[in-house]
C-alpha cells in the first residue's frame, strides 16, 4: 500500500452508523429512550454540521427522515432488550437515592420520560425509606440540632432542597424519631 492510499483513506473516514452510536453510549451507561433518542438526534445533527455532503448519495430517492431512523433503531435495542425505561430508573435510583428524596427523583424520572407506571414500585421504597436517608444526609452535612431559628432554618431549606417530604424534613430538624 502506498503512502497516497493511506492517507485518502484516513481522510475518508466515515461517521459511525445510528446504531454503532447508540451501542457506543449504552456502553457507557443506562438511559431513557428519551434521553437516547436525543442524544442520537444531537449526535446526528452534529455530524451533519461537520460532513454536509456525506449524506448527498445523488439518487432521486428520497432519504429515511432521521426521526424515523432513530425510532426503528430504539425500537430494535428495546426488542433485543439493549435499551430498558425499567433499568435505567433502576439505576438513577440506585445512584441518587442516597443524596436525594423521592419527589426529586420523581421529578428526574418524568423528565426522563419514564412513564410513572413503570416506576411506582421503585418510588414506594424510596418513600419508605425517605426518612432513614434524610437523617443520614442530615448527619453527614450538620450533625447537631440547631440552636438558633436561624440554623433551623438553614437546615430545613437544605433537606428541601434535596427532595425530601416537608413532614420528614420537620422530624429530622426537629430531631424526632420516625
Amino acid at each position: 500500500m502506498s503512502e497516497l492510499d493511506r492517507s485518502t483513506k484516513k481522510g475518508n473516514k466515515q461517521s459511525p452508523s445510528l446504531k454503532a452510536r447508540a451501542l457506543r453510549l449504552l456502553s457507557m451507561r443506562e438511559y431513557s429512550r428519551k434521553g437516547l433518542a436525543s442524544k442520537l438526534a444531537e449526535s446526528a445533527a452534529r455530524m451533519l454540521k461537520l460532513h454536509p455532503l456525506e449524506g448527498d448519495s445523488g439518487l432521486a430517492v428520497p432519504e429515511i427522515p432521521l426521526e424515523v431512523q432513530i425510532e426503528a433503531v430504539l425500537d430494535d435495542f428495546e426488542a433485543r432488550g439493549w435499551l430498558s425505561d425499567q433499568r435505567f430508573a433502576e439505576a438513577l435510583v440506585r445512584r441518587r437515592s442516597e443524596r436525594f428524596g423521592a419527589r426529586k427523583i420523581q421529578d428526574e424520572l418524568a423528565q426522563a420520560g419514564v412513564d410513572s407506571s413503570k416506576t411506582a414500585d421503585l418510588l414506594k421504597n424510596l418513600k419508605e425509606t425517605e426518612y432513614q436517608r434524610a437523617h443520614e444526609l442530615w448527619l453527614r452535612k450538620f450533625g447537631v440540632l440547631a440552636t438558633d431559628q436561624k440554623e433551623r432554618a438553614r437546615q430545613y431549606r437544605f433537606l428541601a432542597s434535596k427532595g425530601f417530604s416537608s413532614a420528614v424534613v420537620s422530624k429530622v430538624v426537629a430531631g424526632r424519631p420516625d
